[in-house]
């Protein structure tokens, strides 16, 4: 049965079509405005332009008018964020979203909800992939009719620009949220994978990157969501992989996702995150029941711990002690745990297309004994300096911290200093690029260093996500995003005629050097002239002492304390 409210300009597509298409962008805006415009517990904020010209705007719901960031951090409530289209065909998000945002503005309903959060609400973050619509857009997803894409205007998918923000998007998006910095995030998607009896599978991040309290307190409200979830028929797993999607009895594992996603950003920062991912072979309507049932069952239960959940984070916010171990990855454990796989009987089709038989699923109920992996150990650990500082003319990376929301104070004078810092060494490169970028392996060697940072460099505190960006070994720190690929070029060369009567100096004077030469000439006896003396000109003043030198230095608190002064 639909249900129409009297007045029409408060429905949906979704809601007229029968539950079987989605809006486009401009009805997201426009019932937006019209709540604003009927409610004064809602306003709309524009925050951004989409590289098409199209507005971003979130929608802010507060039964306390706290509509300003000042505000909203004074606030007892916790503040719920709640992001859609970052996969702008994975869009049962917004119906969702916008259905209880007019729930809890004009139909009486969620009142716990709406006095005991505020709520930060983005109907649409991939405003350009959104109006690229088409019924051809994301062929293992049952509905809506019409649905956007993956991507951005620029190819660019947003739910891997977190930590490098080279899109207008994702840049607009880190200012409001760090404005704003929400206690819980849900970030609301739809799967791809295998078919199974699941109608959501959350992601909730709980391993070590997060405080201890808090990844326990986010275990909890897992197991709290699933039931919930269960009951009101919505039957809900953790977001697995199948080892074998023929053999559900070889096992299921589950990912602690990295700073570059939306909920593993806000486990960067030690707060709590949802990644909702609803199953795409379901139809629309009930993958918008479900998001609906997950958004309002989760948010229950943090309005119950509201004063827990705002202790954590202010907890993970304080700043870091010099010398304290910061987990930047996770790794898992070889720990398997019992686990009972709600499937369908796997039944394959012979496919002419294909050549054999391809995967397939008849809807009789199997539950099949398997384990799940879903358990972590640390993986890259650091421990915190008092600060970093960045050459001023490293502008990019600059740029980045700054997008980020880390306070940043600049050197009014040089300053020389032996520095703890890095040097890599087996750099390489892929042969195609990931998500715009080139990205670097290496293996970053700790070292100490006398170096000279120059007037307009910036000095920032260490803090949880300012090592996740600083440190080499974050997994997605700037350095692996390609943001100081420059260190890894060699910008000057010898000519032979000039580097070999300087070699023959070299070995002249150096028994050492001579010594370790012969020894590489036994291992590469083949080796040629270029080679030689390439050999010797890595040794010789001449060098570039900055090659494969991390421009970023690490700081103890004296190195800081002599800086103000």
């Amino acid at each position: 049965m639909l249900l129409f409210l009297p007045s029409s300009d408060l429905t949906l597509t979704y809601e007229r079509s029968r539950f079987l298409d989605s809006g486009d962008g401009a009805e997201a805006n426009a019932f937006c405005e019209r709540l604003a415009k009927r409610s004064p517990y809602a306003k709309v904020v524009r925050y951004g332009t989409s590289p098409e010209g199209r507005p971003m705007i979130a929608l802010i719901v507060s039964r306390a008018k706290a509509f300003t960031p000042q505000a909203l951090r004074r606030s007892r409530r916790p503040l719920i964020w709640v992001n859609n289209g970052i996969h702008a065909g994975e869009i049962e998000g917004k119906d969702a979203t916008l259905m209880l945002a007019r729930a809890m503005l004009t139909e009486g309903k969620h009142t716990n909800l709406f006095e005991g959060a505020d709520w930060i609400l983005i109907p649409v973050y991939n405003v350009d992939g959104h109006e690229r619509r088409s019924p051809y857009n994301r062929i293992n997803q049952n509905g809506p009719r019409s649905m956007g894409w993956r991507a951005t205007s620029q190819n660019i998918n947003l739910n891997r620009d977190f930590v490098k923000a080279d899109t207008p998007e994702a840049r607009a998006w880190l200012g409001l949220f760090h404005r704003y910095r929400p206690d819980f995030l849900f970030d609301d998607h739809t799967t791809d994978g295998a078919d199974y009896r699941y109608a959501a599978m959350l992601s909730v991040p709980y391993g070590p990157v997060l405080p201890t309290a808090t990844a326990a307190f986010s275990s909890s409200l897992y197991e709290g969501v699933r039931r919930l979830n269960d009951a009101q028929g919505f039957l809900t797993a953790p977001y697995f992989e199948l080892r074998d999607r023929a053999r559900p009895e070889t096992g299921i594992s589950v990912e602690d996702f990295s700073a570059r996603y939306t909920h593993g950003y806000m486990a960067a920062l030690g707060r709590p995150a949802m990644l909702i991912e609803t199953h795409m072979l379901k139809d629309y309507r009930t993958r918008v029941e479900t998001t609906y049932a997950t958004l309002v069952n989760t948010a229950g239960l943090l309005v119950r711990d509201a004063a827990r959940l705002k202790a954590l984070n202010a907890a993970a916010d304080r700043p870091l002690r010099e010398g304290e171990t910061v987990v930047l990855s996770s790794r898992p454990t070889n720990e398997r745990r019992p686990f009972t796989f709600h499937g369908w009987r796997y039944a394959p089709k012979p496919s002419p297309a294909a050549g054999g038989e391809v995967a397939a699923w008849v809807h009789e109920s199997v539950d099949t004994p398997t384990t799940v992996q879903d358990r972590y150990a640390p993986g890259a650990t650091a421990v915190a300096p008092a600060g970093y500082a960045i050459p001023a003319a490293w502008t990019d990376a600059i740029e980045r911290l700054r997008l980020h929301g880390l306070s940043l104070r600049t050197l009014k004078r040089p300053f020389s200093s032996a520095f703890s810092t890095f040097r890599f060494t087996g750099v390489r490169f892929g042969s195609q690029p990931f998500e715009g970028r080139f990205q670097p392996t290496y293996t970053a060697i700790p070292v100490n260093e006398e170096r000279t940072l120059p007037v307009g460099s910036v000095i920032v505190s260490a803090s949880r996500l300012a090592m996740q960006l600083l440190e080499p070994e974050g997994p997605d720190s700037l350095v692996k995003w390609g943001l100081f690929n420059n260190v890894f070029e060699t910008k000057e060369y010898f000519e032979d005629y000039a580097m070999a009567p300087v070699g023959d100096e070299m070995l002249a004077k150096d028994p050492e050097l001579k010594k370790a030469f012969d020894a590489w000439l036994a291992v590469n006896p083949t080796a040629g002239a270029r080679q030689r003396l390439a050999w010797l000109f890595e040794r010789s003043p001449y060098w570039d002492a900055r090659l494969n030198a991390y421009p970023v230095v690490r700081l103890t608190g004296s190195q800081i304390i002599d800086r103000s002064r």
